[in-house]
């Protein structure tokens, strides 16, 4: 539990980090309902978004890749096919801001969350990271 708690705690920064950053930056707000689309968009990250990302590029890529290569390598293939998943993602604004933006925080969460599985051996503290980060990036909306 202490390895879930602290991949909550990296979710949870990178998260607060990417509101103040983003409302300072692109003049984005933190939005507060209407409560049943905020639940909407957290329920397709729980259940869709996040098991996929994290099962496809940390369980199956980084994971075999690390069997393979060192720690460096491994962790910059699967968080590059992340970033360029997310990139390619039609809901994603097309600003090159947005676009820059998008791609310096999945970056981070990537290179973090396969640190967090080589580290632990388990996917939950990647999860927990995820689901808090995603959770935060739900809550930005443009002014």
């Amino acid at each position: 539990w202490a390895a879930v708690a602290g991949g909550a705690v990296f979710g949870l920064l990178l998260g607060a980090h990417l509101l103040v950053n983003t409302s300072l930056t692109f003049g984005y707000r933190v939005r507060t309902g209407p409560l049943a689309e905020l639940a909407g968009w957290w329920a397709y990250d729980l259940g869709a978004n996040i098991l996929a990302a994290e099962a496809f590029f940390r369980a199956a890529l980084f994971d075999r890749a690390y069997r393979r290569w060192s720690f460096a390598p491994a962790a910059a293939l699967a968080t590059g096919a992340a970033v360029v998943r997310y990139l390619a993602d039609p809901l994603l604004p097309r600003s090159l801001g947005v676009a820059a933006g998008a791609a310096f925080y999945i970056a981070l969460l990537g290179a973090g969350n396969c640190w967090l599985l080589a580290r632990t051996g388990s996917l939950g503290p990647s999860l927990a990271a995820a689901a808090l980060f995603f959770g935060a990036y739900r809550l930005l909306a443009p002014r």
